[in-house]
């Protein structure tokens, strides 16, 4: 499906990094195919700077290629490293408008569609809190102000929907919404109702595209009916999924005890029944 394979070719290509603060001693550190290597380069915002170093010949054999050292008030607090392929990115950003920024370090694994990981580092109590969002497909995601009051939201996708009903290209996860405060991430998916409409669109017209070249539905269906729950609109979803699903797939209907095979469900809507329960889009 184009979508899919747009949005991973265009994170692939690039990636910006924009720093507003007029604090900032550079406006951003990102790193792509042509960059070259580089040592301590610099990012100031108050008592909070990053040093931050690339190895690109160290690209090719996994190795841990890009180094950050944090500091505050030129004390050093964290020395560490990790791994980004193609493309990578430090930078800092007030994400709870507390005053005091975060440092954030995003580094993608490599692969067609996995995996992109983000790694906040927030200042408190004389030390710096680690969180992490663990893999996300793709590009991850955006911090974004959805609400216009100055804290930004971390704006993703439900990744357990991929692949699960049918291939990558068939697959349209829910969404997923946070909020960060205090070191950590909040669920408040439900709270933006304005988004989660605007996706829930986006999903009925992949789903007519989809149906119109005879390709797989199942996969956007069950995202749909995802989206719906958490519109409160999940009746409504259930009722289009059952009129429109593909039974003759029989995607995702295996039943997994750990990584045995426990058997099979009987039908697409059974099977995707127990995974919206599992995920926590319905109760028992």
């Amino acid at each position: 499906m184009k979508r899919s394979k747009n949005k991973i070719t265009n994170f692939l290509i690039s990636i910006t990094l924009l720093i507003s603060s007029p604090a900032f001693a550079n406006t951003k550190i990102e790193i792509d195919n042509d960059t070259a290597s580089f040592k301590n380069k610099e990012l100031i915002s108050g008592a909070v700077k990053v040093s931050v170093s690339y190895n690109k010949e160290d690209f090719a054999d996994n190795s841990n290629n890009l180094q950050y050292q944090i500091f505050y008030d030129e004390i050093l607090k964290i020395n560490s490293s990790a791994y980004t392929r193609f493309i990578g990115s430090v930078f800092l950003k007030d994400l709870d408008n507390n005053g005091s920024f975060e440092v954030i370090v995003k580094t993608f694994s490599g692969g067609a569609h996995c995996c992109t990981d983000i790694t906040i580092y927030t200042w408190q109590t004389n030390q710096f809190i680690k969180t992490e969002t663990g893999f996300l497909d793709g590009e991850g995601g955006v911090f974004e102000d959805l609400d216009k009051d100055g804290k930004l939201e971390f704006s993703t996708s439900d990744n357990s929907f991929l692949y699960a009903f049918s291939s990558y290209a068939g697959s349209f996860p829910p969404s997923l919404i946070y909020a960060f405060n205090n070191g950590k991430f909040e669920n408040v998916t439900r709270k933006y109702v304005k988004q989660l409409k605007s996706r829930a669109w986006e999903m009925y017209q992949a789903f007519l595209e989809n149906k119109k070249e005879n390709f797989e539905v199942n996969g956007i269906l069950a995202g749909y009916v995802a989206q719906k729950a958490l519109l409160g609109e999940y009746q409504q979803g259930w009722e289009f999924m059952l009129a429109n699903y593909d039974p003759t797939s029989d995607w995702g209907l295996t039943i997994y005890q750990g990584d045995q095979d426990a058997g099979k469900y009987s039908n697409f809507p059974d099977a995707l029944n127990a995974a919206l329960i599992k995920q926590g889009y319905l109760d028992n």
